[in-house]
């Protein structure tokens, strides 16, 4: 039984993420800040309280595993909307530093992370009212962050998946999955379980390793 190392499980996406791949027969490695906040439980579970963006749980948590997945957010949503000064935490970037550095001394080569329309080369492609909250909200921090892990990841020898969705809901799956190079894509929205299906199937697939695909669904 293969086994996936989850960042970020406690999390909207995340914990679709780890319901996902425990049905899909994946065993499963949680590091987690907060172990009570996780309300899945299964024998093939294994929870591991500590930090991602410390490289001694990443090490502790990684070993056994096959696959990396994160789904680790940059700010907390009203860190992120706000318009008061920060100091950035730089999450992001140093998660996939200590995940890179661990990844190469074990020997894992798939990983699967979570990005956002508006990081890296796609910014032209997010809509307007989204450039503009960058530019004067702290979702400018939120970006530097998803373009600092994705350079770590670009520069790396990994097997390396973005995952780079558009406006994310909270509905049922149902619709088809829609993969843009290039373009906005319409509709400009795509459940969170249709997220997590990509990335939990992202880990088996060669079609989209060394790429950034834009995600929504119809």
């Amino acid at each position: 039984m293969k086994r996936i190392l989850i960042y970020g499980a406690t999390g909207r996406t995340g914990r679709l993420v780890l319901a996902y791949a425990l049905q899909q027969g994946y065993a499963v490695t949680a590091l987690v800040r907060n172990p009570e906040k996780l309300t899945i439980q299964s024998p093939h579970l294994t929870v591991v309280h500590g930090l991602p963006t410390y490289l001694a749980d990443v090490r502790r948590a990684m070993q056994g595993c096959d696959f990396v997945i994160s789904t680790l957010s940059a700010l907390s949503e009203t860190d992120s909307f706000s318009l008061k000064r920060m100091t950035p935490p730089h999450t992001l970037k140093t998660t996939m530093d200590h995940t890179i550095t661990a990844m190469n001394e074990l020997g894992l080569r798939r990983i699967v992370t979570l990005s956002s329309i508006g990081a890296g080369d796609s910014k032209p492609l997010a809509p307007w009212y989204m450039r503009l909250m960058i530019r004067f909200t702290n979702f400018k921090l939120v970006f530097a962050d998803h373009d600092a892990q994705e350079t770590l990841l670009r520069q790396s020898n990994l097997d390396w998946v973005i995952a780079r969705p558009v406006a994310l809901n909270d509905k049922q799956l149902g619709g088809t999955l829609l993969v843009h190079y290039g373009q906005t894509p319409s509709p400009f929205t795509i459940s969170r379980q249709q997220l997590a299906r990509f990335m939990v199937d992202a880990l088996t697939s060669n079609d989209f390793v060394g790429k950034a695909p834009l995600l929504a669904e119809q």
